[in-house]
């Protein structure tokens, strides 16, 4: 038995007349197109050869120097990606993410995501970022720099993780009012509201500590939340949130005279730098277009690409909640540790989201749940994930 293949219709000789007329008025249209343009650009030509001499000057000079300002402000736009190591004393360590083992420090040594610190019994050392914002490792402390992204007209964000230890850190006044920060443990996060707080984490018994001395922080675990205000001190023991408490006075005097020796590190951003982000602000659409993206040439940093990796790692991420016979009650936003993941793949989710984590999760059944993750985009747009699939909601 034969298959029947269908076969097109022979044109009739009017309806080949009607597209080449078609076809002819397209190209017609084409060159009636290009042609405009040719005269327009004639005419600046013209402009510009029978301006005065002076005038040549001034827009030569003008174009000359707004070319200078892109590139001296996609150059200046490099050293937000990076923390600054400026001061250490006694046993402190870095493991360089490209590089295995521990090695000593150096003056000034740049910090980059990934990089991780470790102090000593009788080790301390200094943080600093380009806005002035700074932390201070206290002893037997191990730090990780998670995070240091940055958009374009001062938006930034950034996570960190206390491993083990301490660290008191102040949010400088020109972070930015939209730019986030977080200072994790394995078990909590602080979202930082305000200036000045202190963070520490003991991993034998799972409990964070959170002692607030500016401003507030938002204080959760995947379990719950709480803001602790100035003067405040929150805790939790594993994902527990214990009550929030008033920070004893003593307590409150030292941490506030750390904070005091972290401000002199804040400085207000140059005129010339805040020249160049008036310039690179508005003309951010057209620069990524070339690729030329905060931090350097890359096609895979601009805000398309950044919203295609996020619904790939929460398709990648629905992919694992499938193979569950049952969802966790709970799933730590940050390690993603009730799902135990290979490390790598654990990474390759992660680094998809604003703040190298999770917006939220919730079990609504058995196989049932709901997460919410936002893009390393500029307007962090949000994703969600179902056992239906994977949407972006509109907020």
């Amino acid at each position: 038995m034969f298959s029947r293949t269908k076969t097109s219709k022979p044109k009739s000789d009017a309806e080949i007349l009607l597209d080449s007329v078609k076809e002819a008025q397209k190209q017609y249209e084409r060159r009636a197109r290009a042609k405009r343009r040719r005269e327009k650009l004639g005419w600046l030509v013209v402009w510009f050869k029978e301006s005065p001499s002076w005038l040549k000057t001034l827009i030569i000079v003008a174009l000359v120097a707004l070319v200078g300002f892109i590139a001296d402000g996609i150059r200046r736009e490099s050293a937000e990606f990076k923390a600054t190591l400026v001061a250490f004393n006694g046993q402190v360590w870095v493991q360089k993410s490209d590089k295995s083992g521990w090695v000593a420090p150096e003056q000034n040594m740049a910090l980059r995501d990934k990089d991780l610190v470790r102090t000593g019994a009788n080790g301390t050392a200094t943080i600093v970022f380009p806005d002035g914002s700074a932390i201070q490792l206290e002893p037997n402390t191990e730090f990780e720099v998670r995070l240091l992204d940055f958009f374009r007209g001062g938006l930034r964000d950034r996570s960190f993780m206390v491993r083990m230890g301490a660290v008191t850190a102040y949010v400088s006044q020109f972070f930015g009012a939209k730019s986030q920060a977080t200072v994790c443990t394995p078990t909590a996060v602080a979202a930082v509201r305000g200036t000045g707080f202190r963070v520490a984490y003991d991993p034998n018994t799972r409990q964070t500590y959170l002692q607030v001395v500016e401003g507030s922080v938002q204080f959760k675990t995947p379990v719950s939340e709480t803001m602790s205000q100035a003067g405040q001190m929150g805790a939790s023991v594993g994902y527990q949130l214990r009550a929030t408490q008033s920070l004893p006075t003593e307590a409150q005097r030292i941490l506030a005279s750390n904070i005091s020796n972290l401000r002199q590190h804040e400085k207000p951003p140059s005129l010339l730098q805040r020249i160049e982000w008036a310039i690179l602000h508005p003309l951010d659409p057209f620069l990524q277009i070339l690729g030329l993206t905060p931090g350097g040439w890359s096609y895979a940093a601009a805000d398309f690409a950044r919203r295609t990796m996020a619904l790939e790692g929460m398709r990648r991420l629905r992919v694992h909640m499938e193979t569950l016979n049952e969802v966790p009650d709970y799933l730590n936003p940050v390690t993603l540790a009730e799902l135990n993941l290979h490390p790598k793949e654990k990474e390759r989710i992660l680094r998809t989201f604003a703040g190298n984590m999770l917006e939220s999760y919730r079990k609504i059944g058995r196989d049932q749940y709901i997460i919410r993750a936002r893009a390393r985009d500029k307007k962090r747009t949000l994703f969600e994930a179902d056992i239906a699939g994977v949407r972006q909601i509109k907020e």
